[in-house]
């Protein structure tokens, strides 16, 4: 198996080296940096080439789609024409075009094409919608989320200013680096009603929004808040899941889950803690069973494209 990797920043960079961990040695890396090129040769060994090439496209089996936001589409259409099975990093593209093109391609050559979403293959996500599914904390009602890190210490060896998310013309913001609506959508259902603002406060030397706020309404009645923003000083992840038996609490920090019962003086706590790179791990070899024909994708792009007009209506709407 030969496998793409399109963007050889910290998470091609980390795609790459999750491949060779679970056996896949013949990997090529694309990058316009020679800098990154070079660290790719040395890390992972493989071929590193400035840009794509029919030839480099017609002979690989897998494609990797992890260059700024802005080319993910472009190049994931490319990838597939050529009969590529994708993994396309998150978000799936920075606005609508060609999202249709590339999703009739997928299907036409019956491709197996997963956008990224790694927090869905963690213990804690996977534990929450088990308790969900499971009516643990009874009819859910209210949920609120909360999600940043300052963004110069995303990757602190670099200056954040040249990278991606400070810039608008790659297809940058908080809004389209979040997670978060795509988990939410995942654990609670369809939204059908979104109502936010984003902001640039000011605080980071950056031309793209950095804090982002919205109310949200799913289908199931369920009401929600959401922030993401570059701007916490430490790292925050919370999720706090309101039912009328209990409820559902996890935090980052802690590495825990905790469930609230309605009418029980316990609480109940679950150790989620792991190392960070197992879900990336996992969600590679979700992929790998995927183009085998074993799974079906969790996150698959019809998926993302609706999850990417959430995101154009946050920012479109602030």
């Amino acid at each position: 198996m030969k496998v793409l990797i399109c963007g050889l920043g910290s998470i091609g960079m980390r795609h790459a080296r999750n491949l060779k961990q679970l056996g896949i040695n013949n990997l090529v890396g694309v990058d316009p940096t020679p800098e990154r090129r070079d660290r790719f040769l040395n890390e992972v060994g493989g071929l590193a080439q400035e840009v794509m090439t029919d030839e480099l496209l017609q002979a690989s089996d897998l494609a990797v789609i992890a260059s700024p936001n802005r080319f993910h589409i472009e190049q994931a259409l490319v990838c597939a024409k050529n009969h590529c099975h994708l993994f396309i990093e998150k978000p799936l593209g920075v606005e609508n075009k060609g999202v249709q093109s590339l999703i009739d391609v997928i299907e036409e050559n019956s491709l197996f094409a997963h956008v990224g979403s790694n927090w869905k293959f963690h213990p804690a996500f996977v534990r929450m919608k088990e308790m969900l599914e499971q009516g643990q904390a009874g009819k859910v009602s209210g949920v609120q989320v909360l999600a940043g890190q300052w963004l110069p210490d995303w990757h602190p060896w670099e200056d954040y200013r040249k990278g991606y998310s400070a810039r608008a013309d790659l297809g940058g913001g908080i809004v389209l680096d979040m997670h978060e609506l795509d988990y939410m959508v995942w654990l609670f259902g369809e939204i059908t009603d979104l109502k936010g603002f984003i902001a640039h406060s000011g605080s980071l030397e950056i031309n793209t929004e950095d804090v982002a706020t919205a109310c949200l309404r799913f289908k199931s009645g369920i009401l929600a808040t959401l922030q993401v923003d570059y701007i916490q000083r430490s790292y925050q992840r919370r999720y706090h899941i309101s039912g009328d038996k209990g409820t559902i609490a996890w935090d980052i920090r802690t590495n825990q889950i905790s469930l609230d019962r309605a009418g029980e003086d316990k609480q109940s706590i679950e150790d989620v803690a792991e190392d960070i790179n197992a879900m990336y791990v996992r969600q590679m070899q979700h992929v790998l069973d995927g183009m085998a024909g074993k799974v079906k994708p969790v996150t698959p792009v019809r998926h993302a494209a609706k999850v990417l007009n959430l995101q154009m209506r946050l920012k479109q709407n602030g």
